[in-house]
């Protein structure tokens, strides 16, 4: 029987084999034989981490290092790792530190965990800044150079879709993008698309997409593992194809990721999310549910910060939509504490206070809020819109006047030129009754965009100059009109829009001039017009009453004749018959009406204005109702005669039914 020592000896050569050929739950069996046989082993104990490592245990790991190497720092890289993928990015740095510390130089493995320890945590500019350094050190023959390449622009993408002022396009090109790696190009598209590249990015996409499959295939991978490849690039081109218009392909593409059944939490909440962007106001229970999907523990866990930010806003527009003002309001007021500098917010609060009809509630709301962010544009613009809204051109102009005075003492000219502010400015100039001002503002506008050598290139001078020249053409002062857009049409002789302004212009002052340049318009083409159609096209007139001549003689338009229309007449109509006079009565009110059954009963009990004939009720010389004529009576038969009822006489019946009710009370009233 082998010793102790040999059976160690052995186990540990089929542990290394069994490593080196990536069996790692065979690896594990291994190292729990020889931790039976010698307890304290280092050697098997460091082999088990790393083993639990490969396989995903890190809480095992943890654990594991926690009571064998409690006092021993040979295994805290390993440590930091596990505290990194557990998500205990706070403990992790911490210990990073120390070993820092107890080191004179940070090695190369450090230092790549401590850039994804300062992702992990979104400090993207650090990370940037330490994976920039790797690269400078590494050797591009090493497999690790394409993994901190690939870590790089994820840090840069990060950076690129959290903050959009931060200027990220520069440092496209500063990273070599040419691996064969897809997970390159798929970082490279992403960071392409943060930058509002997005054709660049869909071409990159599409192949990343393409060479993943390839090259799994090619390298007999489980389809599982392939389909959760996929689904990441996939996810995004889609997102690509929504932010271009094609909605149709991107809700394809995500149809199919959830049809193919993967079990990727961050994947799942990104896809719901965008859903629920697509509908908008459509199928709002079903977004709700999705929504809801999209929060989960899970989910939260693996998102990054700018995602969940996106998302949790998205969840409270949806309550605003579904009229839910409440859970909206505290949403966003939660939101606004983790995310304090995303002014979205403030304007969904403003927005669930006017949708209650608090309109001047909203505006207040709006003022404090800028009061907290002075320099926001957006909650200014938002501020003037309800003021608009409610018919205050005046209150919007004293706050678009507040915004432009605290840039003037920045001493922010281009801000404060905009071409977009300006317009606004002028029209709310207008809307006031302050046509002076207005023209002086767009003066200093034109001048500014003159001067300003960084705009050469730029529309905006040309949009200026425009609206000053037609502003000036509108209030009569058509000598400074006609100088402007005389410099207009010297810098661009074609725009025509501009000659056309300073023949009106010219009109005014110098005719002469004015038709001189009216000779240099273009002519009107009317090869595309159809002559004899429009000429037999008569405004106002139907298209049957214009007929074109045979000849060449002018045409001419029918005058319009009446129809007679028939006279209606009842049917199987006979003219040589006289047509019966009660035609038009209900068929119960006619004489010749008789009641069949139960129907008796109620035969007196026609509407009002029924006719009756005779003096009324009881001969008491009641009015005729139904109009008819009474026999005279003679005085010598009055006591005799007795009122003429109509013909179908339902009365009887009645009568008898009410005298068998008096004869039960014992009285006879008639």
């Amino acid at each position: 029987m082998a010793s102790s020592n040999e059976q160690v000896t052995s186990l540990f050569n089929q542990l290394q084999t069994t490593s080196q050929s990536g069996q790692d739950e065979q690896s594990l069996q291994l190292c729990d034989q020889i931790i039976k046989l010698e307890a304290n082993n280092k050697l098997a104990l460091k082999c088990k981490v790393v083993t639990l490592i490969r396989l995903g245990q890190y809480t095992n790991a943890l654990s594991l290092i926690a009571r064998k190497f409690k006092d021993d720092d040979t295994l805290a890289i390993e440590k930091i790792y596990c505290y990194y993928r557990t998500n205990q990015l706070q403990p992790a740095l911490e210990l990073l530190k120390e070993v820092k510390q107890k080191q004179q130089e940070p090695d190369q493995s450090l230092l790549f965990l401590e850039a994804q320890l300062l992702y992990a945590q979104d400090n993207y500019k650090e990370a940037i800044r330490i994976y920039q350094q790797l690269l400078d050190i590494t050797n591009k023959s090493e497999h690790i150079y394409d993994e901190i390449q690939v870590n790089l622009l994820a840090a840069k993408m990060g950076l690129a879709f959290s903050d959009k002022k931060e200027s990220t396009k520069s440092h496209i090109n500063d990273v070599i993008v040419e691996s064969s790696q897809y997970e390159v190009a798929y970082n490279a598209a992403s960071l392409h698309l943060a930058c509002g590249e997005l054709d660049e990015a869909r071409k990159q996409l599409e192949s990343a997409r393409k060479v993943c499959h390839d090259r799994l295939t090619e390298a007999d991978t489980p389809q599982e593992e392939i389909d959760e490849e996929l689904a990441v690039i996939a996810t995004q081109l889609a997102y690509t194809y929504q932010q271009q218009g094609r909605v149709d392909d991107a809700m394809e593409i995500y149809q199919s990721v959830i049809d193919s059944g993967v079990d990727d939490a961050s994947v799942n909440a990104i896809i719901s999310n965008n859903i629920v962007a697509v509908r908008q106001k459509k199928d709002l229970q079903d977004s709700l549910k999705k929504i809801k999907n999209a929060t989960t523990k899970e989910a939260d866990a693996r998102l990054k910060r700018y995602q969940k930010r996106v998302i949790s806003m998205n969840e409270s527009l949806l309550h605003l939509y579904m009229n839910k003002y409440d859970a909206c309001r505290d949403l966003a007021q939660r939101l606004i504490q983790k995310y304090p500098e995303n002014e979205t917010l403030y304007l969904v609060l403003a927005a669930a206070t006017y949708q209650q009809h608090k309109a001047e509630a909203a505006v207040e709301e709006l003022k404090k809020y800028a009061e907290k962010n002075p320099k926001s544009l957006a909650l200014r613009f938002a501020t003037i819109q309800l003021q608009l809204l409610q018919s205050r051109p005046a209150a919007a102009l004293q706050t678009l006047e507040s915004y432009l005075s605290l840039i003037d003492q920045q001493k922010n000219k281009k801000e404060y030129y905009q071409p977009a502010i300006i317009a606004l400015l002028v029209w709310l100039y207008e809307q006031t009754g302050q046509s002076d001002k207005a023209m002086d503002t767009l003066d200093k506008a034109s001048a500014y965009w003159k001067m300003d050598k960084e705009f050469d290139s730029n529309a905006a001078p040309t949009s200026i100059m425009k609206q000053t020249a037609s502003f000036k053409l509108q209030t009569g002062r058509y000598s400074e009109a006609a100088s402007d857009f005389e410099e207009l049409v010297k810098a661009d002789p074609t725009d025509a829009q501009a000659v056309a302004g300073l023949i009106s212009a010219y009109i005014e002052v110098d005719p002469a001039k004015a038709e001189q340049y009216g000779n240099a318009l273009p002519a009107i083409a009317l090869d595309h017009l159809d002559i004899p159609a429009l000429e037999r096209s008569v405004p106002g007139v139907k298209r049957g009453y214009v007929k074109k001549q045979h000849d060449n003689s002018t045409r001419t338009i029918k005058p319009k004749t009446k129809k007679k229309r028939k006279p209606l007449l009842p049917k199987q109509y006979d003219e040589s018959k006289t047509a019966d006079p009660e035609r038009w009565l209900p068929a119960r009110e006619r004489s010749t009406y008789r009641a069949k059954g139960k129907s008796k009963k109620a035969l007196g009990k026609g509407p009002q204005g029924s006719f009756v004939a005779g003096g009324g009720i009881g001969n008491t010389g009641s009015a005729n109702i139904g109009g008819g004529e009474k026999e005279p009576s003679s005085p010598d038969t009055k006591s005799e005669t007795k009122p003429e009822s109509p013909k179908p006489a339902a009365t009887p019946a009645k009568s008898s039914q009410q005298n068998k009710k008096k004869k039960k009370k014992g009285k006879n009233k008639w």
